[in-house]
């Protein structure tokens, strides 16, 4: 299995190349998750759940496993709904990040599921229309699950 790299080499590979990652809009009962990032990039904005997709794993595999490590949720992955690449000026260690990141179409295998953040998470919401002042790329993910601006008709 594969396994996180030392934060040294890793700061490394950020400043010399562009990560990929996963992206997860788990939707239950006609809304969508977002999570409250504790993190740099995108520190204290709403944002779907996600990372790095690990050496030898595969995206789908990534993807479920995000939905482990930072909701608690066992969940059944979908197509991808949304690629995009994210650049912002500010990451671990302050360190510019450039990502190419496939947002995932998930649900949760159990239907009475409860939620269990991890640490670089603040808090949660489930959204049934896309909010104002969101990420567009956080927006396209929320598109691409079926939300709307103006949310349920």
């Amino acid at each position: 299995m594969s396994k996180f790299i030392p934060n040294m080499l890793y700061y490394q590979i950020l400043e010399n190349l562009p990560i990929a990652c996963v992206d997860i809009a788990i939707v239950a009962q006609g809304a969508v998750l977002l999570v409250k990032r504790q993190d740099a990039p995108a520190k204290d904005q709403w944002w779907v759940p996600g990372g790095r997709v690990l050496k030898g794993e595969m995206m789908r595999d990534a993807a479920a496993r995000k939905a482990r490590e930072e909701v608690g949720l066992e969940c059944h992955v979908g197509p991808i709904i949304h690629t995009a690449e994210t650049i912002f000026p500010d990451g671990p260690n302050n360190i510019p990040v450039h990502s190419i990141n496939s947002c995932f179409f998930l649900y949760p295998v159990n239907p009475d599921f409860s939620l269990r953040l991890d640490d670089h998470h603040a808090d949660y919401q489930w959204v049934d229309h896309i909010p104002d002042g969101l990420h567009p790329y956080v927006e396209r993910c929320l598109m691409g699950a079926g939300l709307s601006q103006a949310g349920p008709a």
